[in-house]
């Protein structure tokens, strides 16, 4: 058996599942759609400008005012159907290899990565 080949079965696995179909046809409209993009271009510079504010420690007022524009545009993700389901389709897919890599890691080692008992959620390794 050679590691490198059962590596190349599980790309091309993988590179079929449902999860990575979804999220290619969820990428391509995203691509073919201005607008959409746009949205999740300012969303995305948005979620950047919270974190160096909260970083550098910003004033409470600032902090509120940027969460309040972040919100407004979370909404506006959610109404288009490409973002939210590009979004949606990435977090599927990313889920997916986290999973992998998770069973790769206890094959290789027998400790968990993450489990229902130590999970507090934050990894969403577990949902």
């Amino acid at each position: 058996m050679d590691i490198l080949e059962k590596a190349k079965e599980l790309g091309a696995m993988i590179g079929t599942s449902e999860q990575m179909i979804t999220f290619k046809k969820w990428e391509a409209d995203l691509e073919r759609d201005h607008k959409a993009r746009a949205i999740l271009r300012e969303y995305q510079t948005l979620q950047t400008k919270m974190m160096q504010a909260a970083h550098e420690d910003a004033e409470k007022e600032i902090l509120d005012q940027i969460k309040e524009k972040l919100s407004l545009k979370f909404d506006e993700v959610n109404r288009c159907d490409i973002t939210r389901n590009y979004l949606e389709s990435k977090d599927k897919l990313d889920h997916l290899i986290k999973k992998v890599n998770d069973v790769l890691v206890y094959s290789i080692t027998g400790e968990e990565q993450c489990s229902w008992e130590r999970c507090g959620s934050s990894c969403g390794g577990c949902r």
